[in-house]
C-alpha cells in the first residue's frame, strides 16, 4: 500500500505528533509499504524560504491559508497517489484555538476519490467539567462541534483510531465506531544497567550554580521528561512529601527542553532542601535514553485518565522505568478500564511504599513500533476487505 501521513508539524524532537507519525511510518515502511509524511501547517515554517519541501517529506506553512501551498500539496498527492491518507489530528494543530471545521472538507478535496481516509485522534476537545473556567467550557463546546464534523461531514474517515480510553469512550457514547491504537515510541532500553548508566551521566548533572552531583548508589533518582503541567499540580509539595517518606536521599532529575521545569525545580530546591534537584537539559536521543535508564522511577504530571496519550510516559516505559502518576482521574470522567501496564503507579496510593526500592518493570509490547504498525495496517486491511 501507499500511505501518506498528514500532520500539522514534523520538526524532529519539537512536535510529538510528528514524531509519532514518523515512527509509525518507518514501521509500516519496514513492513513493506511505501510511506510519505506531510506537514500541512508547520509552526516552524513561517517564511517561504524556510519551507523544507522534499519529494518524500513536503512541509508547508499553512495549506488552509495559502492557496499556492494548497495547490502544491494537491499536485504532490496526485503524483504520489496514496491508497490511504492518515490525518494525525489534534485541534490546535490545525487552528490556534482548535477550531476550523471547514478544514476537513478542504483537505479531503485535495485527494483522489480512490484514496481512503484514516483519522488518528491524538486530542479531542477541552472538557474542563462543571468546575472549569467559563472560557474553557465554551471553547470545549466549539471544539467538540469541530471534531465531530471531521468525523461525520468533513474528512469522513473509513477508519478511526485514538490512543486514549477517555477519547474512545466519548466517541462510543455518540455511536462513532473507533478503536485504540496505543502510542508507540522509538525509545528502547540501552545495554547499560542502571548503575552503569548512572555512573555515565552523574558527572553531567548540575544545579543552576554549576554544582555537580556525585554518583552515589544509595540516592534514589526520580526523573521527569517532557511537558511539565503546572495547572492542578503542586510539584514542590509533592517533592516534600516524597522526600519525607523515603529513607533514601532523593535526586529529582529534569530531562529535555523546558524553561518551566527550570523555574519549578528552582522553587522546589528552595522549599525541599533535603532533596537534590538537577537539570540535564536537552540531549541527543542516545544520551537522553541513557539518562532515563539511570533513573529508579519517573514522575509525570499527565492525569491518570489520559496517561496513555503521553509520549514521555511511553518513552519511560519503553526503557523499563516505572512511572509515578501524580494526578488522579477527574471525577467527571467516570470509571475507565485500567490501562494494561503494571509499571504505571498512582503516587497518592503508594503511601508507605515510597520507602521501598523501585525495580524495573518491562514496558508492554504494544509500545514497540512494529506492534503499532501491525495494529494499524490490520485495521486498514479490514476496511479494504469490507468495501471490496
Amino acid at each position: 500500500m501507499r500511505l501518506v501521513f498528514l500532520c500539522s508539524g514534523l520538526e524532529p524532537g519539537r512536535d510529538g505528533i510528528g514524531d509519532f507519525a514518523r515512527t509509525l511510518a518507518a514501521a509500516c515502511d519496514a513492513a513493506g509499504h511505501e510511506t510519505r509524511l506531510v506537514a500541512v501547517r508547520d509552526p516552524f515554517c513561517r517564511k517561504p524560504e524556510e519551507l523544507k519541501t522534499t519529494a518524500v517529506e513536503p512541509r508547508f506553512r499553512d495549506i488552509f491559508r495559502y492557496p499556492n501551498e494548497s495547490r502544491a500539496l494537491a499536485d504532490w498527492l496526485k503524483e504520489f497517489q496514496p491508497d490511504w491518507a492518515s490525518v494525525q489530528f489534534t485541534p490546535f494543530g490545525f487552528h490556534h484555538r482548535g477550531l476550523g471545521a471547514r478544514r476537513a472538507s478542504d483537505l479531503r478535496a485535495l485527494l483522489s476519490p480512490l484514496t481512503q481516509r484514516h483519522l488518528m485522534l491524538h486530542e479531542m476537545w477541552l472538557q474542563p467539567g462543571p468546575e472549569g473556567l467559563w472560557r474553557h467550557r465554551i471553547l470545549g463546546l466549539l471544539q467538540r462541534r469541530s471534531v465531530l464534523s471531521w468525523l461525520t461531514t468533513g474528512w469522513l474517515p473509513e477508519v478511526i483510531h485514538t490512543q486514549a480510553r477517555l477519547h474512545l469512550a466519548r466517541l462510543q457514547t455518540r455511536g462513532i465506531p473507533a478503536s485504540l491504537l496505543p502510542l508507540c515510541t522509538a525509545f528502547t532500553s540501552p545495554p547499560a544497567m542502571p548503575a552503569e548508566a548512572r555512573a555515565a551521566v552523574a558527572g553531567t548533572l548540575r544545579t543552576a550554580d554549576g554544582t555537580k552531583t556525585p554518583a552515589d548508589p544509595s540516592t534514589l533518582w526520580i526523573g521527569h521528561f517532557g511537558t511539565l503541567h503546572r495547572e492542578g499540580w503542586n510539584f514542590p509539595g509533592f517533592a516534600a512529601k516524597f522526600a519525607a517518606l523515603s529513607p533514601r536521599r532523593i535526586c529529582f532529575v529534569a530531562l529535555g527542553r523546558s524553561r518551566v521545569a527550570v523555574e519549578v525545580w528552582a522553587k522546589a530546591a528552595r522549599a525541599v532542601p533535603q532533596a537534590d534537584f538537577r537539570i540535564l537539559g536537552e540531549l541527543s536521543a542516545e544520551k537522553v535514553t541513557l539518562a532515563m535508564r539511570a533513573c529508579d522511577a519517573a514522575i509525570t504530571s499527565t492525569p491518570w485518565d489520559i496517561i496513555e496519550k503521553s509520549s514521555a510516559v511511553a518513552a519511560w516505559r519503553a526503557v523499563g522505568v516505572p512511572v509515578l502518576v501524580t494526578r488522579g482521574p477527574a471525577p467527571h470522567n467516570g470509571n475507565l478500564p485500567p490501562w494494561p501496564d503494571a509499571g504505571l503507579l498512582l503516587a497518592n496510593e503508594l503511601g508507605p511504599k515510597f520507602a521501598e526500592p523501585f525495580h524495573g518493570i518491562p514496558g508492554p509490547a504494544f509500545l514497540a513500533p512494529a506492534h503499532a504498525a501491525q495494529t494499524f495496517l490490520s485495521s486498514l486491511a479490514a476496511a479494504d476487505h469490507a468495501t471490496a
